[in-house]
């Protein structure tokens, strides 16, 4: 599928703001809301937009602690380890990365405490070392701008 100046911004749109309605978007690119919505069901149907999704305050929920754990597991076991460590509860994201570490995984849990008993229960048993746990101040949301994508 091609990726045009149009649809990187109905992406951009999409990104700030999942809920903004085809005329909405048609309005902001001076299009037809017939196109945008043609548009949006081919970005769709093509796999590159997978989803949409609710951002959530976590504090709100009494999420206090968020943490991303940076961990080694055997190269050999690295995509089993992870896709355990998805159905983990705390959980919200892991990564395969390069360098020191191959792991980063990113949990929540109401306090410090009950995340490191998250993380004895379940991560420990996974065989994964070198484990650093750094705690995240503050977090913000992330997105592409039009300009960012290719």
């Amino acid at each position: 599928m091609k990726i045009d100046t149009i649809n990187k911004k109905i992406l951009y749109f999409l990104q700030k703001d999942a809920r903004m309605t085809y005329k909405d978007i048609a309005q902001e690119l001076n299009r037809s809301e017939t196109a945008i919505r043609d548009r949006i069901k081919a970005l769709e149907q093509s796999g590159i937009i997978q989803g949409y999704t609710a951002l959530i305050d976590k504090t709100a929920l009494g999420l206090n602690c968020f943490a991303m754990i940076l961990a080694n597991a055997p190269s050999s076991d690295l995509d089993a380890v992870t896709e355990k460590i998805k159905n983990i509860k705390n959980v919200l994201r892991v990564y395969q990365i390069s360098g020191e570490h191959r792991l980063a995984i990113f949990m929540v849990a109401p306090s410090f405490k009950e995340l490191k008993e998250a993380l004895k229960k379940h991560v420990n048993s996974l065989g994964l070392t070198d484990e650093e746990i750094i705690s995240v101040l503050d977090a913000d949301r992330e997105f592409l701008s039009p300009i960012d994508i290719p």
